[in-house]
């Protein structure tokens, strides 16, 4: 087991490698490059002196090169737009992404999972058409549509929750105030994030219901819900825990609308706000931060599959 962790890791490492350069090269095949960050400078002296500063007069590859023998010691270099150290940027940001992103991860996975369960045990019965009608739903309808729906009802109409946000300015840190503005942004993820969850959960119960182990369960006698949970739900994880991977895994593409819509100070803003002022070293902050991210979970999963399922653990 520890041979293949540290397998996954270097292989991570390459990833990570690759999907640095690629960024770094896509940022620079863009009209104008970095360089057109520095636009606003008065005169070509100041520009030349900002260009010169920040080594974007030196050549493409030289930068790179430069660039990726900083960030190996933790330093991602500095925002233009800010003249902040990136990584300090990005330390600001996490708590509040991971903060939403955990929170509809959980709100997903428990309202998946248990809508998963009920329409395969109401099969083709209407709880089972009601569950695939909202999966459908959430699957067509845009993340930003449906948060402009809900600021407008729960927010503007009905004034109980507040439209936009981490925190109230001006109060005292609450727990109730930081839950009023997490309900929104993070019930709205969950939302997109759970129809893949209710599929795959439902498919798997239904395809462990029909084994031989399930049916000699029922044969014994056992109660309906103690074959579920013991016996088809426990040997319908691997799928589910898959799924989860994925979801996990576009967790930030998600969050980057949801915190655009929502005044979310979190990184998928802090990508937009980078993006928009074509602040190169903040992208690459980010998109590294998010690759990741995406590296570990996926370790995570395949350890899971092992703890649930002792066959691949042997295999």
């Amino acid at each position: 087991m520890t041979a293949y962790i540290i397998r996954r890791l270097m292989q991570g490492v390459v990833v990570l490698f690759l999907i640095s350069a690629v960024t770094f090269f896509l940022i620079n095949l863009a009209p104008g490059g970095p360089s057109s960050a520095v636009s606003f400078q008065s005169t070509a002296a100041e520009r030349e002196a900002v260009l010169k500063q920040y080594g974007l007069d030196k050549p493409v590859m030289v930068r790179y090169v430069d660039w990726l023998s900083q960030a190996v010691r933790g330093n991602l270099g500095t925002s233009l737009n800010q003249g902040l150290p990136v990584a300090r940027l990005l330390a600001q940001r996490a708590g509040a992404t991971l903060e939403l992103g955990l929170t509809a991860l959980f709100l997903a996975t428990l309202g998946g999972v248990l809508l998963g369960i009920v329409a395969a045990g109401f099969r083709n019965r209407w709880p089972d058409h009601v569950v695939s009608a909202l999966s459908a739903l959430g699957m067509a309808i845009p993340g930003f549509w449906l948060g402009i729906v809900v600021i407008i009802v729960f927010a503007v109409h009905l004034g109980w929750l507040p439209t936009s946000g981490v925190f109230s300015v001006g109060k005292q840190f609450s727990l109730a105030d930081r839950l009023r503005h997490l309900a929104l942004p993070a019930g709205v993820l969950a939302f997109t994030l759970m129809p893949n969850i209710v599929r795959v959960t439902r498919s798997a119960l239904l395809e462990v219901t029909h084994s031989d182990y399930v049916r000699t369960a029922h044969a014994k006698g056992l109660l309906p819900r103690v074959v579920l949970l013991k016996h088809t739900f426990k040997n319908a994880l691997v799928p589910v825990l898959a799924i989860l991977g994925l979801v996990t895994t576009v967790l930030f593409s998600g969050s980057v609308v949801i915190e655009s819509v929502f005044g979310w100070a979190g990184l998928g803003r802090l990508a937009i706000e980078a993006a928009n002022g074509r602040d190169y070293p903040v992208i690459l902050g980010v998109t590294l931060l998010a690759g990741a991210f995406v590296v570990v979970v996926n370790l995570l999963v395949d350890l899971l599959y092992a703890a649930v399922d002792p066959r691949i653990r042997h295999g």
